[in-house]
């Protein structure tokens, strides 16, 4: 636990002082909140892994994805086309990358434990859902394990890192000013090149604590690779493969980068530091979103809103629990329970635009880190 250090009277000693009690004294969101309390609260229920309920969503996902290819196959390959193919085209690709960011949501379970309690059925089923994807299993894993565990950490959250304007790289920046790289950010940027938290899929890198971790990411990238060859193999040319795969999967990089960013990102999200960061006060700047429209939000595995209670018991309650834990967890975190309603393409359209953005601000004051309108926000230096 990050200390400070209280003046005491003259010639005593000093006292420590834990984040924890900071956070407390500065009444920052999520301060009050006990964790374990806030777990026997809830409906035992929520956190019971079905096996079964988990594996029921696997092949739902894998059925629907298998179904959309084979009629791309049967009405769209090997055709010559016209106004109405295009278009049929164009609504296919949209549903195909929709599913695969759903099926990227059932491996998300298993990097986290909470698809059963099965680790070795966990990284199977990890690896199948992932690989397909193009994601090295066990390394996203480990990444994505330290994201949860420091959410909002200025320094040791990782995925979307926390960045000041004047600390930004100059490929963050081009990234952020404007959105026509999003499809390309996850996997090329993130994923393979490695900004800010290493390559996932090169076992030498920073991201990596020891051989055995070095070894799951050489044995999560020969799955990887075993997958593109397969896909490329059965698509007969490099232009169906393409237009029958890369051009969806690209649909699902911007799905899987815009509801990530959107998670953890709106005007007055706070960040904090060793001083006053604990887990709940950045588990509590995590947003649910309602996404709408019916069934998307059901269609997505409620990550969107029931994220959370997904960060405050990530290991243990699967995405199918979230939304019986969700009113609960609203009502016990009053003020601090944050929800944002309705379709959120523009906002995310104006979060990647030079001019709209909102930026990272630190107020010196409240010893904190704020996202604010870039309007709002002023050239105030870390002191």
């Amino acid at each position: 636990m990050a200390e400070r250090h209280t003046p005491l009277p003259p010639g005593g000693p000093k006292a420590p002082v834990s984040a924890a009690t900071v956070a407390r004294e500065a009444n920052l969101p999520g301060s009050d909140v006990n964790i374990g309390a806030l777990r026997k609260s809830l409906p035992a229920h929520v956190f019971e892994k079905s096996l079964a309920h988990s594996m029921a969503y696997f092949v739902w996902d894998s059925a629907v994805l298998a179904g959309l290819f084979y009629g791309y196959k049967a009405y769209l390959h090997g055709v010559s086309w016209g106004a109405t193919e295009w278009a049929a085209y164009v609504v296919w690709a949209n549903v195909v990358g929709f599913f695969m960011w759903s099926f990227f949501v059932v491996g998300h379970d298993c990097g986290h434990g909470s698809f059963s309690d099965n680790k070795t059925i966990n990284a199977v089923v990890g690896h199948l859902s992932h690989g397909f994807l193009l994601v090295p299993y066990w390394p996203w894993a480990r990444s994505h394990a330290q994201h949860h565990a420091y959410h909002n950490h200025k320094d040791k959250d990782m995925s979307h890192v926390w960045s000041t304007p004047a600390e930004e790289s100059t490929g963050a920046k081009f990234l952020k000013d404007q959105p026509l790289l999003v499809p390309f950010a996850y996997t090329f940027g993130y994923l393979l090149a490695g900004w800010t938290d290493g390559s996932h899929f090169v076992p030498w890198g920073k991201l990596f604590r020891n051989n055995r971790e070095r070894v799951q990411c050489v044995i999560s990238t020969g799955v990887v690779l075993a997958y593109l060859v397969a896909i490329r193999y059965a698509a007969g040319s490099w232009s169906a493969f393409s237009v029958g795969f890369v051009v969806p999967w690209s649909i699902y990089n911007t799905w899987l980068y815009v509801v990530t960013y959107l998670q953890h990102h709106t005007a007055d999200t706070q960040v904090y530091s060793n001083e006053n960061w604990t887990f709940t006060t950045g588990a509590v700047q995590t947003v649910d979103r309602v996404y709408g429209f019916g069934l998307l939000d059901k269609l997505m595995h409620n990550i969107t809103d029931g994220h959370v209670v997904h960060h405050l018991f990530y290991t243990s309650i699967p995405h199918y629990r979230l939304m019986d834990a969700t009113p609960a967890v609203a009502e016990s975190l009053g003020k601090s329970y944050r929800k944002v309603e309705g379709f959120p393409l523009l906002e995310f359209i104006k979060s990647h635009t030079k001019f709209t953005r909102p930026i990272l601000e630190w107020l010196p004051e409240q010893r904190i880190w704020k996202m604010k309108a870039p309007s709002a926000a002023s050239p105030v230096k870390q002191d």
